[in-house]
């Protein structure tokens, strides 16, 4: 049986991105995943910060608009508009996102088995066994380590006794066309989305996606928040699917184990406040890449030194994570009187205008903003 260096489990952005920097550095890699070609299931909205299209490379052919400004709408229509001078954000199209990481890691020289399940990790003295159910057969892969990166809602960590993320949301998105509307939309309204948000974001011309996330029912959440946007004339039609996701709210307890790292949405490295993995995943892998590196030279993937990964990973993110939960939480409890009372305080405080202005806020890091909204604007 052929022992290969690394298998990754899930070919999405951290995935791949893991497959890509370990390729380049000689290492035979083997990617595993489900769907039968990268993207084929994604729910994700695509707008990704400037900072993040930069610090990956990621290409202009994905960008489907550019984004400089939002307009975030309380329960009674009241609304704060945020603009910048120059874009903030673009809107990527996820799917080919996903193909175009993963076209990059197949050139280095990772290897790719798609329609393939992985439902067991064995860990042995000297590798780990990975049991892939295909389409006609059950194979095992055998490498010296393997990472999970299959998204929110795998049992293999649990398996692998890192616990479990008890705090998540129900996501849904469908894309529609729409009337007029050059810029997102963000709604607040505890009717349409129970602890939540929902959004209506423009990608090409005459076309958009709807979504939301909620602890709510989430198909049922998606119809009504389509009947609205209807009668409002924000969209004129949704022919297309559906698609459902569950998003992690907090990270995995431990993500590292021996031989084994966890990264991406399945460690719950995603931002509380928006549910977006995109960057916080790939800047995971890239840290994940760097230990496993260490690993592979000093020829030990014991727990011991794989605990690299999560201390890295925290002293970037902790900070980010725990205070984005924190507003998360607190505006979950809040009836739709007291968010349009927030929106108007917001609006009074000139928060629109300390954003609109820079003043240290970013797309990605929003630790600041909210420290500063809990310091001025929540007190009722």
């Amino acid at each position: 049986m052929m022992l290969h260096d690394i298998i990754i489990i899930g070919a999405g952005p951290a995935g791949s991105r893991i497959a890509q920097r370990l390729s380049q550095l000689g290492y035979s890699v083997v990617v595993v995943d489900k769907n039968l070609r990268p993207g084929d299931d994604v729910c994700c909205t695509g707008i990704l910060s400037q900072e993040c299209l930069g610090a990956f490379g990621l290409d202009n052919g994905l960008v489907l608009r550019q984004a400089s400004s939002a307009k975030f709408l309380s329960p009674s229509g009241e609304y704060l508009r945020l603009c910048r001078q120059s874009p903030v954000a673009a809107i990527v199209d996820r799917s080919r996102l996903n193909m175009h990481l993963a076209k990059t890691a197949e050139a280095s020289g990772a290897r790719y088995l798609f329609g393939a399940r992985v439902s067991d990790i064995l860990l042995k003295p000297d590798g780990v066994e990975v049991i892939v159910n295909g389409q006609s057969e059950e194979r095992v892969l055998r490498a010296k380590a393997a990472v999970i990166s299959t998204g929110f809602g795998s049992a293999l960590p649990a398996k692998l006794g890192l616990g479990e993320i008890k705090q998540f949301v129900f996501g849904a998105q469908v894309q529609v066309s729409i009337n007029g509307i050059d810029e997102v939309e963000v709604y607040f309204d505890q009717k349409l989305t129970p602890g939540g948000f929902a959004w209506l974001v423009p990608t090409t011309d005459g076309r958009g996606l709807v979504g939301l996330l909620t602890r709510g029912q989430a198909d049922s959440s998606l119809e009504n928040l389509l009947e609205v946007l209807s009668s409002q004339g924000k969209i004129a039609s949704s022919q297309a699917a559906p698609s459902y996701d569950v998003v992690p709210l907090k990270p995995l307890p431990r993500t590292y184990a021996d031989r084994v790292l966890v990264v991406g949405e399945a460690a719950g490295q995603v931002k509380p406040t928006t549910g977006g993995g995109v960057y916080y995943g790939l800047l995971c892998a890239d840290i994940a890449a760097g230990v496993l590196q260490q690993a592979f030279e000093a020829d030990d993937f014991s727990a011991h030194v794989l605990s690299a990964y999560e201390d890295r990973w925290r002293a970037k993110l902790n900070r980010e994570l725990v205070i984005g939960y924190w507003a998360r939480t607190l505006l979950a409890k809040l009836s739709n009187d007291k968010i349009d009372r927030l929106f108007r305080l917001a609006g009074k405080k000139g928060l629109p205008e300390l954003i609109s202005d820079g003043n240290g806020f970013s797309f990605d890091w929003h630790g600041w903003l909210l420290l500063k909204m809990a310091g001025s604007i929540l007190p009722f």
